[in-house]
């Protein structure tokens, strides 16, 4: 299935002509990172709030203010340093724009993305917390979102092939990440990558023809 051309003439860089959807969990991400500097009291409860805590049932996790599901849809926002915003922000910027295009413009098409980025986000953590099996730690950051993006910007590039060649080079590397993490601990949630990819996949797709359904 192949959702939709492109025409490569008159490309634009990718910081512009962000659509809102794609602006919005943007400035999110970017407006957490600040409030680290600027009001590490509201930055301290955002992160209480928003990680994802891993650990065996009989470890007690930390109370977390907005419940227990909250952290689910929050953790996107919440990074652990520069690097892992910027990496987060280009990814989802260079291919949220075609994604959120697929799905329409205005307020249709803004919405359909949010509902799929965030679709993925839940599924990644939460592959991500029924595989742990190990030391507590903690999650945040909107790769698992991202990494659904990956497989949606593939679908709209080239139909179920160019999902593919997207997104098995991606589940692959998580896989390695995984397989070393065995012999050196790597502090990166390759099974959220994972989930979020294979959602993606599968979403996409499903998540496209109701939103063109409703619109017609």
């Amino acid at each position: 299935m192949s959702v939709s051309q492109r025409d490569n003439r008159g490309r634009v860089p990718i910081f512009n002509s962000v659509p809102p959807g794609v602006g919005i969990i943007l400035l999110g991400v970017l407006g957490v990172y600040l409030i680290e500097f600027a009001l590490p009291g509201i930055a301290s409860w955002i992160r209480q709030a928003g990680v994802i805590y891993l650990a065996e049932s009989h470890i007690a996790l930390p109370t977390q203010p907005l419940g227990s599901f909250a952290p689910y849809l929050l953790h996107v926002f919440v990074h652990f340093g520069f690097l892992h915003v910027a990496m987060n922000s280009v990814i989802l910027v260079s291919t949220g724009r075609e994604v959120e295009a697929a799905f329409g413009p205005g307020v249709r098409g803004m919405t359909g993305f949010l509902v799929f980025f965030f679709a993925c986000s839940v599924i990644g953590a939460l592959t991500s917390v029924l595989a742990h099996n190990g030391d507590p730690t903690a999650m945040a950051g909107a790769s698992t979102g991202v990494s659904g993006l990956i497989a949606a910007a593939g679908w709209v590039r080239g139909g179920w092939r160019g999902m593919a060649s997207l997104s098995l080079p991606w589940i692959g590397l998580n896989v390695l990440i995984g397989v070393s993490n065995m012999f050196a601990s790597i502090p990166i949630g390759w099974m959220a990558h994972i989930g979020g990819t294979v959602a993606g996949a599968v979403l996409f797709p499903v998540l496209l023809a109701l939103f063109r359904r409703v619109a017609d």
